[in-house]
Formats: C-alpha cells, structure tokens, sequence
C-alpha cells in the first residue's frame, strides 16, 4: 500500500485540498496531513515523512533534502502542487533521480484563459470604451476602436504549458496563430497548431502578441526597445508570464506614445512602485498577478494532483513529470 504524506502548510491545505481530494488519495493508499504550524523542527518533519513512498508539496514546503530522503528510502515520486519545482528540490534529491511532477498545466490553464480574456476585451475595446460610456460618450470612437476576434493574426510567445493551452483555446475562433519557441521545430509546432515564426517576425505581423516565455536568463529582457518598435500600431501586447521577460522601462516608452495597447498581469518587481507609469496610461490593463489560480481555481492543482498519483501507482506516463536534466531550461 502506498503512503503518502502531504507536506503542505495549513493555510495550502485549504486553500487547495480538502476532503474531496484527499479521499480520492484515500483510494489508493494511506495519507497523511501534515499537521504542525511550521517546519521549522526538522526532527519532526523527518519522523513525520518517514516510510512515505510519495510526498505532495506545494508553495512553502520544506526541500526535500538528504535528511528527508533518508527517511523515505521507498519514496517513488514528489508531486508538487504548484509550479516550478526548484524551491523544493535539493542537489541530492538530484542525484537520486527521485521522479518529480509539477502542476504547471493545472496553473497554465487558468493562465491561457486569463490571455484569452485580455485579448478577446482589448481588440473590442472593452476598456476604452467603458471609459468612454463613463464620460458620456456613447459610439462616437467604437469603429475607431474596435477589433473583431476574427482573421486577425494572434502570436504565442513559447509553445510551454500555458502557450499550448492558449493555441488549444484558439483554435474555437477564426484566427491566424503563429508561435515563437526557438526549442520547438517547425514540425512540432504544427502539431500544436501554430505556425513558427522568428520572434521579431512575429511581433512584426501579430494584431495580438500574448508572452507566456518562463523567466531564465536566455528570456530576460527578451521583450526590449528593439523589438517592440516593430509592432503594428494598435497591436495588442499581452503579459500573463513574468516581469523579467519584457524591459519595463523600454515597454513604457513605446506605450507613451499611444500606439499600442498592453495588458501587464505580471511586472519586475512586484507590485511596482506606486509611481510606476503602468499605473495610470490610458493605453493599460494592469491587474496584480492574478491571471493563474487564485481561488476557487486551486483547486485545479488539487485535481491533478490526484491524477499524477493515480497515473504513477497504475504505471502510466504521468503527464507532468520533470526531466531532471533540462533544470537550466525551467523557470
């Protein structure tokens, strides 16, 4: 019989479980919740894991360390309820080539969905226009300002998770999508159901741009001065990723000049400062890294959690698990 140990705060275990998902644990072997208010006694967190043969984590959790791994000597995989798996894995964990998944895809789909949202509200001017209801204008600026989610030319910056599921999502509409990856070959985006461009291509020849790029050195500024002077006027540019991956300061500049419309969900740091120009331009949606799980959507995390257990104890490829070897590739 399986042992499996939820390493998880209780804040988090509210948050995202509950008894719902654990019985469905329940049906495949013994579980454990975690149940002190902090880890900071090690002794018991190690006599607490002891003899687990699969560990949940989440946001929090300890890492899975040589001390905690001894104690396991039969443990067989690390579900990690949350995204990147680097704050809780150890150079030993590493070594021991201990399997691991991470609930990226249960997140990336609350992500896409967010994008999908920006990118449908902003071409029909849904900001603009409220804005112009409010002062008392009526239609005078809609043909001016709308844009029809039809045969326009949607780009997908990284063919991840979050950047498949949004292709996913748009295929149910009449649009050209074409995608960055520069990992990705030609071939393998066409089976996502893009086209693959060039980045500066596609910034060039995209209505709307949406980045889900993770946050690495190879991607950070990767969104600068030099690229976005390319972008078409009223060009749409959606970040549901990562701060880092677009130069602020450069973003900024080209948004003061009217041109283009942004929908920023993610900055660097976080918040900006409460002078931050994101704040107040007329030509910006900023809303406070919010576009993943936030509430009832946590629960996502706690359903694929799940699965990726039942995929592993019935032998089946489960379908986020971490090749130990692409660290450096991985936010």
């Amino acid at each position: 019989m399986e042992k499996i140990v939820l390493l998880v705060d209780k804040d988090h275990q509210k948050k995202i479980f509950g008894e719902k998902y654990y019985d469905r644990m329940r049906r495949i072997g013994e579980v454990k919740i975690y149940d002190a208010d902090s880890y900071d006694d090690k002794e018991y967190v190690k006599s607490f894991v002891s003899g687990a043969t699969i560990i949940v984590t989440t946001w929090g959790s300890p890492v899975i360390d040589k001390d905690i791994l001894d104690a396991c000597p039969e443990l067989r995989a690390v579900i990690h309820a949350a995204g990147s798996i680097k704050p809780v894995i150890s150079d030993e964990f590493v070594a021991r080539r201990i399997r691991i998944t991470n609930s990226a895809v249960a997140i990336g789909e609350g992500v896409a969905e967010t994008a999908l949202g920006f990118a449908i509200s902003a071409c029909k001017g849904f900001y603009q226009l409220n804005r112009d209801t409010s002062r008392g204008i009526w239609r005078e600026n809609a043909y001016d300002t709308v844009v029809d989610f039809y045969d326009i030319n949607v780009g997908v910056i990284s063919g991840g998770y979050v950047g498949r599921h949004m292709v996913k999502l748009l295929k149910n509409f009449h649009v050209n999508v074409y995608m960055y990856d520069p990992i990705l070959t030609k071939e393998q985006i066409a089976e996502i159901g893009a086209e693959k461009v060039e980045l500066c291509e596609l910034l060039s020849i995209c209505d709307v741009v949406s980045i889900h790029a993770p946050s690495i050195p190879a991607t950070d500024n990767m969104i600068n001065k030099g690229n976005l002077c390319l972008m078409k006027d009223k060009a749409i540019l959606i970040n549901t990723a990562r701060g880092s991956v677009i130069n602020e300061k450069d973003l900024i500049e080209e948004l003061k000049k009217g041109r283009l419309f942004a929908c920023i969900d993610v900055t660097d740091p976080e918040p900006p400062v409460e002078d931050n120009a994101l704040r107040s331009l007329d030509n910006v949606i900023l809303t406070p890294h919010i576009a993943g799980t936030v509430s009832n959507g946590l629960k996502r995390i706690a359903l694929h959690a799940c699965e990726e257990i039942e995929r592993l104890v019935g032998g089946e490829k489960m379908r986020t698990e971490v090749d130990l070897d692409s660290l450096s590739r991985l936010a």
